[in-house]
């Protein structure tokens, strides 16, 4: 082989070395390139997760604990106390009186239409009372110490129904609107000569509205 044919291979060689290292750097160059891609790619996905994501929720506060149970007094003291309605009237008084305690419920006029008390005078003992609002119509009831239990009934004009027990015995009373009454039971007859006797429990005594005897038996 001359030195000419020689010399022409091994340029031919050199220049292939040359496009092959070309080649090599190129390929190089292309991976970096990539790699950079990737590596930019991974970086906005967390980017973007992280602001996706909620952040983490805060714990509940505590539930507040239940009020407590209100304190009620063993023992309220006062002289009175008054129930008021809605409007603002008086609609019921429990009160110390002059006598005794006593409750007294009224209407919306301020009435008492029913009274409960207790008389600390003599004779002593518990009363009721209900009336209408005019205070024609009642009902009394009551229980005095030493004198027995009665229950009157009042109409209007002064007609009344009485009915005692004491000491002395039983009684009835009937009286009307014009004063004309009759008796029953123990109680005191006046005769026609004015002389005071007293009757059993199986009299019977009638008046007139003069308070003059009709008619008694026994």
């Amino acid at each position: 082989m001359s030195t000419d044919e020689k010399n022409a291979i091994l340029a031919r060689i050199e220049k292939l070395e040359r496009q092959n290292r070309r080649l090599k750097r190129a390929a190089l160059v292309c991976v970096a390139a990539l790699a950079s891609i990737v590596l930019a790619g991974v970086l906005v996905a967390q980017t973007t997760h992280r602001k996706t994501t909620k952040p983490a929720t805060k714990p509940k506060a505590a539930a507040p604990a239940p009020p407590a149970e209100p304190v009620v007094p063993e023992k309220i003291e006062a002289q009175s106390f008054i129930l008021k309605d809605a409007s603002g009237r008086e609609r019921a008084e429990l009160a110390m009186a002059g006598t005794g305690p006593s409750l007294r419920l009224l209407n919306q006029s301020g009435t008492a239409l029913v009274t409960i008390s207790l008389n600390d005078g003599t004779p002593s003992g518990p009363q009721v009372l209900l009336s209408d609002p005019d205070h024609q119509s009642g009902l009394a009831i009551s229980v005095q110490q030493g004198t027995g239990s009665s229950l009157s009934l009042t109409g209007t004009q002064n007609a009344l129904v009485h009915v005692g027990v004491t000491k002395d015995g039983t009684s009835l009373e009937l009286l009307d609107q014009d004063g004309s009454s009759t008796n029953l039971g123990n109680g005191t007859k006046i005769s026609r000569t004015g002389k005071a006797q007293q009757t059993t429990g199986a009299s019977i005594t009638l008046y007139n509205k003069d308070r003059k005897l009709l008619w008694s038996a026994p």
